[in-house]
């Protein structure tokens, strides 16, 4: 199996942060092994939805749900991607304020 860093950008998620609630995008790492590109993206995606920090405090209703993009994609040797494993989290932003 492959290693692959994948960049992944989340849109438009509904987060009660410091008592107020607000839009707040995000930006997060993810070192996987998959057999391709295709399949390491899905991967991270998964391991984003199953993040129970996350999933546990989004409040989006369904007609408005948040959005996980692509940002960058690479194949790394093995030695990097388990150094950088856990420095892997979310960094978020108000959406307002871009």
């Amino acid at each position: 199996m492959k290693r692959f860093k994948v960049k992944l950008h989340g849109e438009n998620f509904l987060l009660n942060l410091d008592g107020e609630l607000k839009k707040y995008g995000f930006y997060a790492t993810k070192f996987v092994k998959a057999e391709n590109p295709q399949e390491a993206e899905k991967i991270a995606i998964i391991l984003i939805h199953q993040n129970p920090n996350l999933r546990d405090t989004v409040l989006n209703e369904n007609s408005d749900r948040p959005k996980i993009n692509l940002e960058e994609i690479k194949q790394v040797n093995f030695l990097k991607s388990f150094a950088k494993k856990s420095t892997t989290g979310f960094t978020f932003y108000p959406e307002d304020e871009e």
